[in-house]
């Protein structure tokens, strides 16, 4: 397991092995080289969708913080621990971590 140091201009973006849909509002993500599925609520499917393109936490902050009714602060501590968690399950790719 490799340690993540994120910062605000960390790049993250959905890896290729994997396949998603949107089902009702909620994302249902399969990792195919594990075979293991993953399911995100709707904030998660939000940030997963912008991940099919490269976003930066800062993007991804921005975006979140205008949707959602969501503290700047928490935010930023909230998608660095989900792109830690998606990192650590290969489902994206990070970059300048």
């Amino acid at each position: 397991m490799k340690p993540y140091s994120l910062t605000t201009s960390t790049t993250a973006i959905a890896a290729e092995n994997v396949l998603s849909t949107t089902i009702d509002g909620e994302s249902v993500i399969l990792h195919r080289e594990a075979g293991k599925y993953y399911g995100f609520n709707e904030v998660g499917t939000f940030i997963w969708e912008l991940l099919q393109e490269p976003r930066s936490v800062d993007e991804l902050c921005e975006q979140v913080v205008a949707e959602y009714d969501v503290d700047r602060d928490r935010c930023q501590n909230d998608i660095e621990e989900l792109l830690v968690d998606l990192a650590e399950s290969e489902l994206v790719r990070l970059d300048g971590s």
